[in-house]
């Protein structure tokens, strides 16, 4: 039997990790030795800075409603909390993109804001808000029903399941009456 030799194997799996150090400076890119380290490091990189890039974004909008609230001498936090009074479910990256790009809209949301904040300073009408909310937990959003769901719902037939002592007593039943 003649003897395995690995280097097709090794040049193709070095062909694949230099070409993903392409770019890379100095020989980064084409010393596999510097390469492979490189493009680890490249990969933990990335995956560390996908979720912060969702954190630095969330600043970033709350930021620009901020700056835009201030604009219409209001603070940022009276502001979400207005619009969460009224009623307003529209998300923070919209909000600042409204604030960029359409103010005349953001004034409307902050007015809309406004009118239901009890003055800076006042408590708020606690009876009110329970009238408003419930009891005070936020009702769950309830998903629509779709034709796929009836369907499943049809299809599923409640068996009886027998419980363990009773299928023991029916056998022991069984075994006498064979006997």
């Amino acid at each position: 039997m003649p003897r395995v030799k690995g280097g097709v194997t090794a040049h193709r799996r070095h062909k694949k990790m230099l070409k993903a150090a392409k770019g890379f400076r100095g020989k980064r890119k084409n010393v596999f030795k510097l390469a492979k380290n490189a493009v680890m490091k490249a990969g933990q990189n990335a995956y560390r800075d996908r979720r912060l890039k969702k954190r630095t974004f969330h600043q970033l909008w709350v930021l620009r409603i901020n700056a835009a609230c201030r604009e219409h001498e209001m603070k940022y936090s009276r502001f979400i909390y207005g619009l969460e009074l009224a009623g307003v479910m529209v998300n923070r990256k919209m909000l600042a993109e409204l604030a960029v790009n359409n103010p005349e809209v953001f004034k409307d949301l902050v007015d809309t804001a406004k009118a239901v904040l009890p003055k800076e300073g006042e408590a708020p009408d606690l009876e009110a808000l329970k009238k408003k909310f419930g009891s005070g937990a936020k009702p769950k959003a309830k998903m629509p029903e779709s034709p796929y769901m009836e369907k499943e719902k049809k299809e599923k037939v409640e068996k009886p399941v027998p419980s363990k002592v009773e299928g023991k007593a029916e056998e022991k039943a069984e075994k006498k009456e064979e006997e």
